[in-house]
C-alpha cells in the first residue's frame, strides 16, 4: 500500500492546530495547508509564527494550558463546536491536557490522541522503563536518588560518567553529567536540584554513541508509519534537540519502539531517542515523547507525512500503512542551527572545515523546520517573538513564554 493520504480538497473538514508559536505546528500547518485543507492556528501568544503563515485561514488565542487548564479546554470546546466536525491536532505538551479531557473534546472535534494514562506512562521514564525491560529493550542502568542515599556502599560500584535526568521533561533540561564519586556525593548532599525536589529526578548510566531517533504513528495498536533519523548537530551541543539530521535505517531501534508501543496499545504519534553504542552495536532507549516532536520536517521530507496521515485517521478512521521512507535525506532547523554555530565551532577539531560545511554543506537540506520560500513570514514572526522575549527578560538566553511548574500526573 502506498500510504498516500486521500483528501477531498475543500470538502475536507477544517483543522485546528495548537501551539502555533512552535516550528512543529508550522510544519503541520504547512503540510495540511498545501493539500487544500482549511487550517486554523491557535496559541496563547499573540505573535505566534504560524499565525502569519499563508496556510493559516484564521487564528485565535486560548488561555495558557499551564496556568488555566480549564479555560484552555473550555476555549477549545467553544472553537471546535463553532467549526463543526473539525479535526483538532494538539502539538506539544498541551497534547497531554487534550488527552486528559479527550472525552469532553471529542464531542466537538475529531482527534487522534492516546488515553491520558498512556501519555503518563510514556512521558514518565520510571513508568515506561519496566515495560521496556520486560519487552527485552536495552535501557541504561538507572538508579533512584533515595536508593543511592540509603545504600552508600552501592555508590562505590557505579560506572562513571553518570547523568542526572528529570523523570519528565525534554530539550536537555536539567541534565547534568557526573564524572566521579565525589561529584555524586556532593550532589546527593543537596536538598534540592535545579530548585526542585529530588523526586523529580533519577541517576542514569551515560551511554556514549550516536543519537538515533525513531518516530511512529499508530492506530489503536497497529503501526501505520515510521521514520528513523540520526542527529548530526544538536542544540545545546552537549545533547539536545536536533538542528541538523539525516534519515537512516536502524532495524533494532525501530523494532524496539514498535514492540513498546504495541505493548501499550498506542494510538497517535510517538517519538523515541536511542543512543547507539558502536562497540557492541546496541541501541539503548533513552527517552520517549508521546506527542509530535521537533524534527517533524525530517519525516515529511523523507516521504512520511505524519500530519496528513494523522488527519486522515481522524477523518476516515484509518489510513494505508506507509511501509518505506527515503534515506539520506537531510533537513535543518535553521534558527536552532545558527545558535549552535559558536559552541559547535569551539568543539570542532578542524574549524575551517566546520565553517565550510556549516555554510556550504556537501548535502543541502531538503526542508527547513522554520522557513519556506513560498511562506517566509513565519520565520520573521519567530524572530520578532524572540526579540520581544530578549527585551522583556533582559537576557540573550531563550526564555519560554510559559511552562508547567509541576509535573503531569
Amino acid at each position: 500500500m502506498s500510504g498516500k493520504p486521500k483528501f477531498a480538497g475543500n470538502n475536507s473538514p477544517p483543522a485546528i492546530v495548537t501551539n502555533a508559536k512552535n516550528r512543529i505546528a508550522y510544519n503541520i500547518v504547512r503540510s495540511l495547508g498545501e493539500k487544500g485543507i482549511d487550517v486554523y492556528t491557535a496559541d496563547f501568544v499573540p505573535h505566534s509564527m504560524s499565525f502569519s503563515s499563508r496556510y493559516s485561514k484564521g487564528n485565535f488565542l486560548y488561555p495558557s494550558p499551564f496556568r488555566d487548564q480549564q479555560g484552555f479546554v473550555d476555549c477549545l470546546k467553544k472553537r471546535t463546536s463553532a467549526l463543526k466536525s473539525c479535526v483538532l491536532i494538539p502539538v506539544f505538551e498541551e497534547t497531554f491536557l487534550v488527552a486528559k479531557y479527550r472525552h469532553e473534546l471529542s464531542c466537538h472535534a475529531k482527534m487522534v490522541v492516546p488515553d491520558y494514562d498512556q501519555v503518563l506512562t510514556a512521558h514518565n521514564k520510571d513508568r515506561w522503563e519496566p515495560i521496556a525491560r520486560a519487552c527485552g529493550i536495552p535501557v541504561p542502568e538507572t538508579y533512584a536518588v533515595d536508593e543511592l542515599r540509603a545504600q552508600a556502599g552501592r555508590i562505590d560500584n557505579l560506572r562513571y560518567p553518570l547523568l542526572v535526568k528529570p523523570k519528565q521533561g525534554g530539550g536537555a533540561w536539567a541534565i547534568k553529567q557526573i564524572n566521579s564519586k565525589r561529584e555524586l556525593l556532593d550532589l546527593l548532599g543537596r536538598d534540592l536540584y535545579c530548585e526542585q525536589s529530588w523526586d523529580r529526578f533519577f541517576i542514569q548510566e551515560k551511554i556514549n554513541g550516536e543519537s538515533h531517533c525513531v518516530a511512529m504513528l499508530f492506530n489503536h495498536g497497529e503501526l501505520r508509519a515510521q521514520i528513523t533519523y540520526r542527529q548530526l548537530r544538536d542544540y545545546p551541543v552537549t545533547g539536545g534537540q536536533a538542528t541538523l539530521r539525516v534519515s537512516i535505517r536502524n532495524p533494532h531501534a525501530e523494532s524496539y519502539l514498535k514492540k513498546l508501543l504495541q505493548e501499550m496499545n498506542w494510538h497517535g504519534v510517538c517519538q523515541a531517542d536511542f543512543i547507539v553504542e558502536k562497540k557492541r552495536d546496541i541501541s539503548y532507549l533513552i527517552d520517549v515523547n508521546p506527542r509530535f516532536w521537533g524534527s517533524l520536517s525530517q519525516a515529511i521530507a523523507s516521504g512520511v507525512d505524519f500530519p496528513s496521515l494523522l488527519y486522515e485517521i481522524a477523518v476516515n478512521g484509518d489510513v494505508d500503512p506507509v511501509e518505506t521512507f527515503k534515506t539520506g535525506v537531510v533537513t535543518r532547523w535553521l534558527a536552532g542551527d545558527l545558535r549552535t554555530f559558536f559552541p559547535a565551532l569551539r568543539n570542532s577539531k578542524n574549524r575551517l572545515d566546520f565553517i565550510r560545511q556549516f555554510f556550504l554543506p556537501r548535502r543541502r537540506s531538503e526542508l527547513y523546520d522554520d522557513f519556506c520560500w513560498r511562506d517566509p513570514l513565519p520565520l520573521f514572526m519567530w524572530c520578532y517573538d524572540t526579540a520581544y522575549k530578549v527585551f522583556k527578560h533582559g537576557s540573550l538566553q531563550p526564555v519560554v513564554h510559559d511552562s508547567l511548574d509541576g509535573i503531569w500526573e
